[in-house]
C-alpha cells in the first residue's frame, strides 16, 4: 500500500478504501482524483476531524463557484463510497442522507463546428511555453489532437505510455480503460506523422519518461486539472467566441470524433448499421446502444435517415475483437 500521498486526518482510512477497491477488481485511478479531492478538502477545512461528521458532508456538498450540478454530484457519489467501507469496515462515521444523491441532469456535447476547430488547433498550434509547464507548448498540439482523431476518453490520453505507442505501425494500446477493457486502435497517418515528430523533440528533452504526455522528469501522468487548464488556455487563446450555452469540455473532442466518423460513412454511401459494431470496439463502447447514441446528436433529418437502418445490427465478428 501506497504511503503519505494524502495529507488529512482520513488519510489511512482513504488508503485502505483504495486498497479494498483494488482487491476487487477497480482500478485505483478511477478513484484517486476524488479521493485526492477530499482528502485535500479535509485538511484544509476541518485539519483535526477524524470522523466524517454532518457537518463535513454539508460543507463538501454546497455547489462550488463555477462548478456543474453534475460535477458536484459526482463529488457526492465519490464520498459516498467512502462512507459506505467505512461504515462496512466498522469504523464510525456519518451516514449519508437518501436523497442528496440526486439523477444526474442530461446533458448534450458540444459539437465543433468546422471553423471552431480550426480556430481552437490554431490556438494549441499557437500557445506559449508557461512558466510551472514549460514543455506545454510541445504537448498541447499532439495530445488534443489525439483526442479529437481518436476519440479518446480524457484519462486515456492522460495513462497513455510511452510503450503503448507503435509509432512504426501507427497503433495505440489503450490498457484498463472504462470497464476494465483494453483495445488497440490505430492512428490516420498524419497523426502517426505528428506523434513521430513530437517523440523525436521529447524524447531528447525527457529521455527517460513513462508517459507519453508527461511534464516533467517526474515519472507521473498528468492531471486531469492541468489538462482541464490547458484546454482553457487553448480556448482563450483562439480568440473563437463558441456558440451554445455551455463552453467544450476536453470529453467533447470524443463525441465529436463519433459524430464525425458517421457522417464520413453516410458520405460515402456506407450501410451506418452495419459499421456501427466497429465504431464500438474502436471507442471502447460496452453497448452498441451507447455507439447508437451518437446518432441522436446528428441533425434532426440526418438521424431520422440513419435510424432507418437501426433494425437487425450485427455483431462484430470474434475474430475482429
Amino acid at each position: 500500500m501506497k504511503k503519505n500521498r494524502f495529507v488529512s486526518a482520513f488519510s489511512e482510512q482513504i488508503e485502505s478504501y483504495l486498497h479494498f477497491k483494488c482487491s476487487i477488481g477497480y482500478t485505483e485511478k478511477s478513484y484517486l482524483h476524488r479521493m485526492r479531492q477530499f482528502d485535500a478538502f479535509c485538511a484544509e477545512n476541518f485539519p483535526d476531524s477524524k470522523i466524517v461528521t454532518e457537518e463535513i458532508l454539508e460543507k463538501w456538498s454546497c455547489l462550488r463557484n463555477r462548478e456543474s450540478e453534475n460535477n458536484r454530484l459526482q463529488r457526492l457519489i465519490a464520498l459516498k463510497g467512502l462512507l459506505n467501507y467505512l461504515k462496512a469496515a466498522g469504523m464510525q462515521t456519518y451516514t449519508m442522507p437518501q436523497g442528496l444523491i440526486r439523477k444526474q441532469q442530461s446533458f448534450r456535447p458540444y459539437l465543433y463546428s468546422e471553423e471552431e476547430l480550426r480556430m481552437f488547433f490554431r490556438g494549441a498550434d499557437t500557445l506559449p511555453d508557461h512558466p510551472s509547464s514549460k514543455y506545454r507548448h510541445l504537448l498541447v498540439p499532439v495530445m488534443f489532437r489525439m483526442h479529437f482523431c481518436c476519440g479518446l476518453r480524457p484519462q486515456e490520453t492522460l495513462h497513455l505510455r510511452c510503450c503503448d505507442v507503435n509509432l512504426r505501425e501507427g497503433i495505440l494500446y489503450i490498457a484498463e480503460s472504462k470497464g476494465h477493457k483494453d483495445r488497440r486502435i490505430a492512428m490516420s497517418e498524419d497523426l502517426r506523422n505528428l506523434c513521430s515528430e513530437y517523440e523525436r523533440v521529447i524524447s531528447r528533452i525527457l529521455p527517460n519518461r513513462m508517459y507519453f504526455f508527461q511534464r516533467s522528469q517526474e515519472n507521473r501522468p498528468l492531471s486531469a486539472e492541468t489538462q482541464g487548464d490547458w484546454f482553457s488556455a487553448c480556448l482563450k487563446n483562439s480568440g473563437c467566441t463558441f456558440s451554445g450555452r455551455k463552453r467544450p469540455r476536453v470529453y467533447d473532442f470524443r463525441h465529436n470524433f463519433a459524430t464525425y466518423v458517421i457522417k464520413k460513412w453516410r458520405r460515402e454511401g456506407k450501410n451506418i448499421s452495419d459499421m456501427l459494431p466497429y465504431l464500438r470496439e474502436y471507442m471502447g463502447h460496452s453497448s452498441l446502444e451507447a455507439t447508437a447514441y451518437y446518432i441522436h446528436l446528428m441533425p434532426e433529418h440526418f438521424a431520422e435517415d440513419v435510424a432507418t437502418e437501426w433494425e437487425g445490427i450485427p455483431e462484430v465478428p470474434s475474430y475482429e475483437d
